[in-house]
C-alpha cells in the first residue's frame, strides 16, 4: 500500500475506501449511498480524493496479488492504515462514516465487523463514543 500523509484526507479516504472494500466487492449499494448522502463531505474530503483513493487501493492490492495471496483485511495491513490517523476526532468521523457504509447495502459484513473492530481497539474507541 502507498503511504499517505498522517491525517492527511487521502489517509481518510483510504479508511472508507477500505470499508467499501472490505466485504471483498464493489457494492453500488454502498457508492451510491456515499453520493446520495454526500458523505464525503461530511468528513472532510472531496469525492475525487475518495474515487482516487478508492482506485490506488485497489491497484495496490492488485500488485501486491502478483507476488502472493492477499489477505485485504490482516493486521499489518490495518496498522498501517490505522497508523496514518493519529487525530482522535478523525478516528472518529473515520469509524462513524464506516459505519454508515458498511450498513448501506442492509447487512455489516464479516469483513466490515473485521475492519470496525480492528480499528475501534487500536484506537480505542467505543461504539458509545461515537455516539458523542
Amino acid at each position: 500500500m502507498r503511504a499517505y500523509p498522517t491525517n492527511s484526507p487521502e489517509a481518510l479516504a483510504r479508511l472508507i475506501a477500505m470499508a467499501i472494500l472490505a466485504d471483498g466487492r464493489l457494492d453500488n449499494r454502498e457508492i451510491d449511498w456515499l453520493k446520495h448522502h454526500d458523505t464525503v463531505s461530511l468528513v472532510g474530503i472531496e469525492q475525487d480524493v475518495l474515487i482516487q483513493a478508492l482506485l490506488d487501493c485497489c491497484r495496490d492490492v492488485i500488485t501486491e496479488a502478483e507476488q502472493e495471496r492477499v489477505f485485504l483485511l490482516e493486521e499489518r495491513r490495518l496498522a498501517r492504515l490505522a497508523d496514518d490517523i493519529v487525530d482522535p476526532t478523525l478516528q472518529k468521523v473515520a469509524l462513524s462514516a464506516i459505519l454508515i457504509i458498511a450498513k448501506a447495502d442492509g447487512a455489516v459484513s464479516e469483513g466490515e465487523q473485521t475492519l470496525l473492530r480492528y480499528l475501534m481497539k487500536h484506537w480505542g474507541i467505543a461504539l458509545e463514543d461515537l455516539a458523542a
